[in-house]
């Protein structure tokens, strides 16, 4: 299996499962105040995090210390500040623990089988749940409206991934489109997992749905759409450039003096691991599909040398992968690579980038600045809450508003399936889902 891997990706593997173990040991540690036999926990997971750390070490690189409290603060978010506070949080942590096992555990250096019985100790203790508790209640959410700095020049649409073939995700994506249709949005550019398997005819129907699109669109690709699962093989660049009419080695695109730099960021290397299930704790049937975490190819940082020369116009910038630090799940691994997420890191300091939007995490959130400038991840319509994004552009800068489906009908019924998890998750805090923008000086 490590020859199906770069090592640079085994490395970052490890690191973001010694993260998740010191995380739940955090989170362990908090409940404690309310029910003690979580200190044995928040031990069995500090004890899972020394053996990793011994892998890591061996890599010659040093724990991310910086990353526990943050992604601490992730899980936190959805499991709650005590074990009884939301529905399957105790269970989630479990499952946070089988994914470490399932991962990392085949590249560990040893220690492989201690840290799987500890993890079976610490289920001995879970009280699994006889049934599923209803979701909550749907209500629609309202658009957060913030006035632009100064006189609107035009609007852009963002809409985040798509997954064509995967279930209601064509519905959503139409729903989503008509939206856009409606409002006033000059252009749109699309995030990436165009398609949820990678395979034709999933992208025939992809380029279907969105050339139903009234205003010109840009695209990207994710890592969806590397790989097909049926055929076993990495197509998805052929088909990206047959259905979509360019090489996805990224472009640069201008509209009104404002430049869109827009960044395939999706790997060519298949995973050796099936699709994870969060909430059985085991490997789905089929094959794994692309690795989750982003590179960018030399022309594409090509692309961001241009956008940051001196005297290079206003740049917004789009890519799949949210940068680093990533501090969701998996951390590290589900971001940019560490080298281009320091090269788009410089290149915001030239002052030309105005902002950065990614896809792939399905959530409302920054994920960080670079200086002044927000990196943001953008919900999906498939998912909870179900929509896209709409930037004002202005002189001075823009405001950004995530809007939720006009179709409240079709979000009512893609929530009967929606947990508290998933709301905690998906939401993301009214800052996030809006905000105004000004360039500096």
């Amino acid at each position: 299996m490590t020859d199906d891997l770069a090592n640079d990706i085994l490395t970052d593997l490890v690191r973001s499962a010694w993260i998740v173990e010191r995380s739940r040991a955090s989170i362990y540690e908090a409940w404690t105040e309310h029910d003690s036999r979580f200190g044995a926990s928040a031990e069995r997971a500090l004890k899972r995090a020394s053996i990793i750390e011994r892998s890591i070490e061996s890599r010659n690189r040093t724990p991310d210390d910086s990353f526990i409290e943050p992604h601490a603060g992730w899980i936190g978010n959805l499991v709650g500040a005590r074990p009884d506070e939301v529905a399957f949080g105790e269970l989630f942590m479990i499952r946070l623990a089988d994914w470490v096992d399932g991962h990392a555990g085949p590249f560990l250096d040893d220690g492989v089988d201690e840290i799987a019985a500890i993890n079976e100790e610490e289920k001995s203790f879970v009280p699994f749940p006889e049934s599923i508790p209803e979701a909550p209640p749907f209500v629609p959410l309202e658009t957060i409206e913030l006035e632009p700095p100064g006189e609107v020049r035009f609007t852009f649409g963002i809409l985040a991934d798509t997954h064509i073939g995967s279930p209601r995700a064509e519905a959503m994506t139409r729903a989503a489109v008509a939206d856009l249709n409606a409002s006033g949005a000059e252009m749109v550019v699309q995030l990436g997992d165009i398609t949820n398997h990678g395979n034709e005819r999933e992208f025939i129907r992809a380029a279907e749905v969105l050339s139903e699109l009234e205003m010109p669109y840009l695209t990207t690709m994710g890592n969806h759409d590397v790989y097909s699962y049926r055929k076993e093989a990495l197509i998805g660049r052929r088909l990206y450039e047959k259905y979509f009419g360019r090489a996805p080695d990224g472009l640069l695109h201008e509209h009104k003096g404002i430049r869109f730099a827009v960044l395939d960021s999706a790997e060519d290397l298949a995973s050796p691991f099936p699709p994870f299930n969060l909430v059985t704790g085991t490997f789905m049937e089929g094959k794994g599909g692309a690795v989750v975490r982003g590179v960018l190819s030399t022309p594409q940082h090509e692309i961001l040398a241009d956008i940051a020369a001196p005297g290079s116009p206003p740049a917004f910038v789009f890519l799949h992968h949210p940068p680093q630090p990533f501090h969701g799940f998996p951390p590290i691994l589900f971001g940019l690579r560490d080298t281009d997420s320091g090269r788009l890191h410089a290149v915001c300091d030239s002052g030309n980038v105005w902002g950065i939007f990614a896809g792939h995490t399905h959530r409302n959130t920054i994920t960080t600045r670079f200086g002044d400038v927000p990196a943001v991840e953008v919900a999906i319509p498939r998912d909870f809450p179900f929509g896209y994004a709409l930037v004002d552009v202005t002189d001075e800068g823009y405001s950004y508003r995530w809007v939720q489906l006009s179709n409240k009908e079709l979000c009512a019924e893609g929530h009967k399936t929606v947990s508290e998890i998933h709301h905690r998750y998906g939401l993301g805090q009214p800052e996030e889902r809006a905000f105004v923008w000004r360039k500096s000086g």
